[in-house]
Formats: structure tokens, sequence, C-alpha cells
């Protein structure tokens, strides 16, 4: 459903408004990188005997496309809800705009900032998209207007449905209906927009079109906080994620940052019998000292679509990509040469399966010096 949680907030006003009372927002560009647009301190959430949310801590800053990773029940939805006043924490708080949701006149004001969407947007299937989006906003308490008229062309535009106004949405395929009901959570231009597993049950092109909808909304200025599962979406378009596994939060961070200790380099040779040779090399320098910025060296499989050499391994180092033209010399000074040494790119997925109690391959494995017999070592 889309979430119009921003009941009275029209376009054309004359005079000082409530809304007043709430800090504006900072130009675009020049907010302060610890400027937190929304913070939960020790949320929790329980149904009857089941912890739903377990003592949650979450800074999302303004300007972040903030990803809400974790499996199926491990309180991405509640924890949106809770931040949008559909579910009332069982303890703990929400700071939304620097104010608590405790503050009932500062939540009111502070969810007209927000644009939602939670679960599925359902529209009426025989309205075009504007007629959709003039009954969301009448809803919502815009005013019949120009303005308000202007904004759906715009929404329209930014969702890049104008060219489909004239369609119902019975003939919008699903990506369509996604990015409508994202213009709809746009409708009031939020600050803040909050949205549910965007590209569930999309197909390949339509996850295309939310995820750069999602990058376009970001170059805007607006803050995004999203949930979902699927994890190679997110490492695409999120800036900071916050991982949660049972309700509990695991990590939160840039994932630059989170990724950061999880790259390295990669290694392949022509000659299957060359792995193993290389393997010993490279770890027995890491070990004795005289390459010390070697921290591992273990066997990888090659990622979908990339070459696969002789044998069906490829040698992953866990050093600093700076250190590639050493760790080359290092094995040309025992005749050993690589066909390919390139970076080795950091994997949300790995990152997430590891920290979660996943049965991914581990990304840091200690060196093994045989060569693999039909599985990573």
């Amino acid at each position: 459903m889309v979430a119009n949680v921003r009941r009275s907030h029209v376009y054309e006003r004359s005079g000082p408004s409530p809304m007043d009372a709430i800090p504006v927002s900072s130009p675009k560009g020049s907010a302060p990188a610890d400027d937190v647009i929304l913070r939960t301190v020790g949320l929790t959430k329980r149904y009857g005997q089941r912890l739903a949310v377990n003592q949650l801590n979450l800074d999302i800053h303004r300007g972040d496309v903030f990803g809400l990773l974790g499996p199926n029940g491990s309180g991405k939805t509640t924890t949106l809800r809770m931040a949008l006043g559909l579910v009332w924490p069982t303890s703990g708080d929400i700071e939304i705009f620097g104010g608590s949701i405790t503050n009932t006149e500062h939540h009111r004001l502070a969810l007209q900032r927000i644009g939602a969407i939670v679960e599925q947007p359902a529209f009426y299937p025989f309205l075009t998209g504007p007629e959709n989006l003039r009954g969301v906003a009448t809803f919502a308490g815009m005013a019949d207007s120009a303005a308000t008229r202007a904004r759906i062309d715009e929404v329209l535009t930014l969702v890049s449905l104008a060219e489909r106004r004239r369609d119902s949405y019975k003939k919008y395929s699903l990506g369509m209906k996604q990015r409508l009901g994202i213009a709809a959570a746009l409708l009031n231009n939020p600050e803040l927009v909050i949205l549910d597993e965007p590209t569930n049950g999309l197909d390949p092109a339509g996850m295309v079109e939310v995820r750069a909808l999602i990058s376009r909304l970001a170059q805007e200025g607006i803050t995004v906080l999203l949930s979902s599962h699927l994890l190679h979406e997110v490492q695409q378009v999120c800036t900071r994620v916050g991982i949660l596994k049972e309700g509990s939060l695991l990590a939160q961070g840039e994932v630059n940052s989170l990724l950061a200790t999880e790259g390295g380099l990669v290694l392949g040779f022509a000659e299957a019998q060359m792995l193993p040779r290389a393997a010993e090399v490279l770890h027995t320098a890491g070990q004795s000292g005289s390459a010390p910025w070697i921290r591992g060296v273990h066997y990888v499989p090659p990622e979908p679509g990339a070459w696969i050499p002789p044998g069906g391994w490829l040698l992953a180092v866990d050093a600093p990509v700076e250190r590639a033209a050493d760790a080359n010399a290092l094995l040309a000074g025992q005749g050993i040469y690589a066909a390919e040494l390139r970076r080795r790119e950091a994997s949300l997925e790995q990152y997430f399966l590891a920290l979660t109690g996943g049965t991914a391959t581990a990304t840091r494995a200690e060196a093994p010096v045989s060569a693999p017999q039909g599985g990573t070592k």
C-alpha cells in the first residue's frame, strides 16, 4: 500500500505554517555529514512472545540511500511501520527530523515530510496514472489546484511515466506499477522516502527501472530508506546499509567501508599445476614475514560469466590492491606467471551471508597449499 502519512500539506499557502516549527532541510550539497534525519534508539517490538525487533539502533543521514537488509522475518517491515507510525513500539524511541515520535505534534508534522510505500501499491485498475494520483492527492489533503496538477505532472516525469499518462493502470507492467506507487509517495515533495521491498516480484527489466529511479531520487537530494533481501540490487544503489537477523542489528555503515576488508587480488593461471605452486609461494611469503601485507590465500571459484581457468579455480589473495605488482614479482621470481591478475570485487552477498551464518564460501579461509579436490578448502 501507499502510506499517505501526510494529511494536510498543500502546495499553495500564504502566511506562516505549522510546518515552520520543524527546521527546514539544508540546501542540496550543504547538509553536514552528521545530519541524522531518522534515528532509532533501543527500538523494540514484541508480538506476544515473539520478539520482532530487538534493541535496534539505526542512524539514517540526510542524503543517504540506506538499505535495511535481512532475511524474511528479520524485522525490516516492522521497523519501517514503526517509523511511519503504523505500528507502535513496545519500547525504545524513534527520532525523526530531530524530534521523538512520542511528541505527537512533532511526529504529525514530521510525517508530512515523508513519502512511503509499504508492501504493494494499490490503485484503481480502470483509471489512468494521473487520475489515480489525483485521488491520492485528495486523500492526502492536497488542494485541488493548478499547483497540485503541476506536481502530478512532475512526478510522472520523474518516474518516467509521462508518456503513458493516457494508459489505464491495468495496462501497466509490474515495474510501471511500482514506479506509479513511488510517484504517489513523491507527491508532497518529501525529504525522506521509505520503500518496503521496492523491487520485490519484479522481472530484471523492472528492477533496473526502479533502481534507476532510486538513483534519480538521490540525485534530487531526497533521502531514501528501503528494505530488501536482494543483495545485488542493494549493493548497486545503496550508500549505507544496516543488516538485521531475527530483529537484531548485526552491522551498520557505508557499503564501501563494510566491504573494504573483503576485497583483495584474484589470480588465474593458464596451467592448472601452477595454482598450488602459487598458493604455496604467496602463503609462505605472508607467514614468514617477507611479505607481511599478504594476510591470507585461498581458492575461489570464478564469478558467473568470468574466465574459467584450467582446473576451474582462481587464487584469491587477501592483500592491498596496490600490492598487485609485488605479488606478481614474488611469483615471477619462482618462475610462476599469472594469466590473469585483477582486483577482487567485494560482494555484499558474501559479507551478508558470512555475518548472518549463511552457507557461502568463506571470504578469508586459511591458505591451502594443495590444489582443491572437488571443493574450496
